[in-house]
């Protein structure tokens, strides 16, 4: 909700919230340890859901760009360091948790897929740091986010398998007396979970378990264009928008250590339920009396019915959070412009936007943002 309500324009109801799913992430975390019982004798599905890394990480980025909305660039600065000190401690939480699972798993621990996160440097979140630092006049720390924004392309191939805006090298260099205006385009959804079965070694055979994979979504956007009028009707100048950030990648990228995890625990809790289900058949082999072993027969066929019947894997995750961001600035005399933004595939347009009558002034945070979510 706090992510359309971001899409709708109405920043003070979205942070609002968004800062109540912040406080469901950390309370359902917590509250999911008292919950394990549950989940281990049924399915994932009975916990309260704590949300993925990348939601909650993603969480304080739009906060940040709601609180750019609202004139509150303190607000916004906090919300980029709270990002970054999350996403510190994300890799720590989550491989801790797999090693003491494997530790439990014993022979079933190499079933378990490893998850080394890479992520470690969001090139949007320093990108927005950068305009907040660009705009409040400090060079010296948006020189800082700028060279970061490199570095998260050059440290992390896999996540940013595409080049880095060539436009982030102007951003520093706006002449006196000009102003600058930037775009940040989102475009496509976010990948979403799917349940796909497995092959496992369990007890006394092979069995399938139920796991949420997270798969990408199609998108109808392959580029961005953008161009600003001045009010007389003049075109002044245009140009392409570029990539810098693929939450999709890192929404799968991020998820990877959760899933170890959620192998880890499918894989405990079949093998206890499997362990119970032979018990009752050794007991219905070794009992004298018929009517006993009929009923322990019994038994043991409704626990296998059972396993099967309530082995669901958890596919809940947030579906608006958008795939990918786009990027683009222009230097430009202050004045009063329309921005029209093109989301096309190839020579069509998916989508057009238009904003008119903005204000662009010098030595100022001057943010267009956009979005289509086909």
């Amino acid at each position: 909700k706090g992510i359309l309500l971001h899409y709708a324009g109405d920043f003070a109801a979205s942070n609002k919230e968004l800062s109540g799913a912040e406080d469901m992430f950390r309370t359902y975390a917590a509250k999911s340890v008292s919950q394990t019982a549950g989940s281990l004798l049924i399915n994932d599905t009975i916990t309260d859901y704590a949300g993925d890394p990348y939601e909650d990480v993603y969480t304080n980025v739009f906060m940040a760009l709601n609180y750019l909305k609202l004139g509150k660039f303190d607000d916004a600065l906090v919300e980029i360091r709270r990002f970054d000190i999350k996403l510190k401690e994300m890799t720590v939480k989550y491989q801790a948790q797999i090693e003491q699972q494997k530790r439990q798993l014993a022979d079933n621990a190499q079933s378990v897929p490893e998850a080394k996160l890479t992520f470690h440097n969001s090139a949007l979140a320093r990108y927005v740091s950068m305009l907040l630092y660009r705009a409040d006049g400090d060079e010296s720390n948006a020189a800082v986010d700028r060279r970061q924004i490199e570095q998260a392309f050059a440290l992390q191939p896999t996540l940013y398998d595409f080049p880095c805006p060539q436009s982030i090298r102007e951003e520093l260099a706006v002449p006196k007396g000009m102003a600058r205006v930037n775009l940040l385009a989102f475009a496509g959804r976010a990948p979403e979970k799917e349940e796909v079965s497995a092959p496992l070694w369990a007890v006394d055979g092979f069995y399938s378990i139920a796991l949420p994979a997270m798969q990408a979504r199609a998108s109808d956007i392959r580029s961005i264009e953008w161009r600003v009028t001045a009010s007389d009707g003049r075109t002044m100048q245009a140009a392409q928008a570029e990539k810098i950030e693929s939450i999709e990648n890192i929404a799968m990228e991020t998820y990877t250590q959760k899933y170890s995890l959620i192998v880890a625990k499918t894989i405990a809790r079949m093998a206890a339920k499997l362990t119970a289900t032979v018990a009752l058949d050794v007991a219905a082999s070794y009992v004298d009396n018929d009517a006993a072993s009929f009923v322990f027969s019994l038994l043991g066929a409704a626990s296998k019915v059972s396993i099967f019947a309530t082995e669901r894997a958890d596919v809940r995750t947030s579906r608006y959070f958008p795939a990918v961001a786009f990027v683009s600035g222009l230097t430009l005399e202050p004045g009063v412009y329309s921005v029209s933004v093109f989301f096309k595939n190839g020579g069509r347009t998916v989508a057009s936007r238009t904003y008119p009558n903005i204000e662009i002034q010098a030595n100022r945070l001057n943010l267009v943002e956009s979005y289509c979510l086909r």
